[in-house]
């Protein structure tokens, strides 16, 4: 079995604060021994997100047939919530 591996988008990219929230909530998933690339991990890193300080915060994840098997997966972080999406909900 190959290691697990997640590809995250995180938008904005540039907020330093943010990046380093991600990625905190991302190994206490980890160590909470999820998944890292299946929806119960998204799940849990949005919910550390929205606890942390960014209550509009989404984590999508997109995963192909090869990427499930090669356990892999790519995930969209969002800081605002979706696009389109007005800040009053």
């Amino acid at each position: 079995m190959n290691s697990p591996h997640i590809r995250a988008e995180l938008i904005p990219w540039d907020d330093p604060q943010f990046v380093q929230e991600y990625e905190r909530a991302r190994e206490h998933a980890i160590g909470e021994g999820l998944t890292i690339y299946g929806p119960k991990a998204a799940a849990r890193v949005e919910q550390l997100l929205r606890a942390s300080g960014y209550p509009r915060a989404t984590v999508d994840v997109e995963r192909t047939v090869d990427e499930a098997l090669d356990h892999a997966g790519r995930w969209t972080v969002r800081r605002d919530g979706p696009p389109g999406r007005s800040p009053s909900g």
